[in-house]
């Protein structure tokens, strides 16, 4: 039976399917080392899940301190003594360089003859300076590379690094609640929440903040509504920018057309709100975000610059479970792509694409046979 330690910094509240699931493993058998305090506000996984059975829900959680410095280093003490012993036989570590007990601890399983695999971002962008080499460095103590995505590796090959070494791994959400949501929600009658609930609808769902160009939205919707066929824009989150959107919406005369939803965190809900969408689009990077859309069966469009994207972008294929819009002209670029996506595409044939994309990769089954494959 092999033995597995996977090293983490803290499990963020989405990653427990996966958790949840490798643990359920007899063989290979997955123990997850990780600490609770976190370096960002994020949700993360109850700490009673590391007291019950992964068959009850549990994860195979082993805790260790984390002692955060310089807002990005980390450093783990456990991880060190467990990197020696000899109860593992392969260790995943998170690939963070800013973790210095990584450094050491990868080492170390090197030393005793430990597989040591990295599960990693990679490279976002080619990176060619001091920081790029460092990582370079850093990545060589890893026997194997997890990344998110094709991109990542394809910059990791381009770096000297064999592609047999690299394996693209995806990412998840609750893909087996958001399953069952979703079958649930299509037969059941749409919500009513638009004054003109007759026309397609297009949004955007996460944090409203500066960095996600909501306010792009906003002027698309004007230049869509100039003429006559017009459309709602519906916002599904909270945050800083919400007073700002809300002030510009009401002086472009657009009250009757935008839906400020809130937040909202109960899956069927976001789930039937969804559904009232055509076309999710996050005109700054797209993440998980693109996920949550692509397993309710909504397309996602987002800009083409990948190396200012997260690695979720490439769940979009063009024309397929979404498109890409032009970065250095958004205003004029997306006009354009989404009269396409509200008035001419077939959205029976659209929501089979995107389950299709989630049910075949972004999920944790899919993630599960990965990681049995290279431990």
């Amino acid at each position: 039976m092999k033995n597995v330690l996977i090293v983490y910094h803290y499990i963020a509240h989405y990653r427990i399917p996966i958790f949840n699931l490798l643990s359920k493993s007899n063989n290979p058998k997955y123990t997850i080392l990780s600490g609770v305090k976190t370096d960002i506000n994020i949700k993360t996984a109850d700490e009673h899940l590391s007291q019950i059975l992964p068959e009850t829900g549990g994860i195979n959680w082993l805790k260790t301190e984390n002692y955060w410095f310089l807002k990005y280093f980390l450093f783990q003490p456990s991880v060190l003594k467990l990197s020696l012993s000899t109860k593992y036989d392969t260790i995943i570590y998170l690939g963070n360089m800013y973790y210095l007990s990584t450094w050491i601890g990868a080492i170390l399983a090197r030393l005793t003859n430990k597989k040591v695999i990295f599960w990693t971002h990679g490279f976002i962008r080619e990176e060619k300076n001091f920081q790029g080499f460092v990582r370079s460095v850093f990545y060589r103590l890893a026997d194997e590379i997890l990344v998110y995505g094709q991109r990542a590796k394809d910059i990791l090959i381009a770096k000297g690094f064999s592609e047999q070494m690299i394996s693209v791994v995806y990412n998840s959400l609750d893909y087996d609640e958001q399953l069952k949501i979703r079958n649930e929600v299509y037969s059941e009658k749409k919500l009513e929440i638009f004054k003109h609930d007759e026309l397609p609808v297009f949004g955007f769902i996460g944090r409203l903040t500066k960095q996600k160009r909501i306010d792009l939205l906003v002027d698309v919707l004007y230049k869509i509504n100039e003429g006559n066929r017009k459309a709602n824009l519906l916002l599904i989150g909270d945050g800083e920018q919400m007073d700002f959107l809300k002030k510009k919406v009401k002086e472009l005369n657009l009250d009757d057309f935008v839906v400020f939803y809130g937040a909202c965190y109960d899956e069927k809900i976001i789930c039937q709100l969804m559904q009232l969408m055509n076309v999710v689009v996050s005109p700054g990077e797209v993440g998980l975000n693109a996920i949550h859309s692509l397993c309710y069966g909504v397309p996602v469009v987002t800009h083409n610059r990948y190396d200012k994207q997260m690695p979720e972008y490439q769940a979009i294929v063009e024309n397929k479970t979404g498109t890409f819009f032009e970065y250095e002209e958004p205003i004029e670029s997306l006009l354009i792509v989404l009269k396409d996506w509200l008035f001419n595409k077939n959205k029976k044939q659209t929501r089979e694409d995107c389950f299709k994309m989630i049910d075949e990769y972004y999920n944790p089954y899919a993630q599960n046979k990965i990681f049995d494959s290279i431990v």
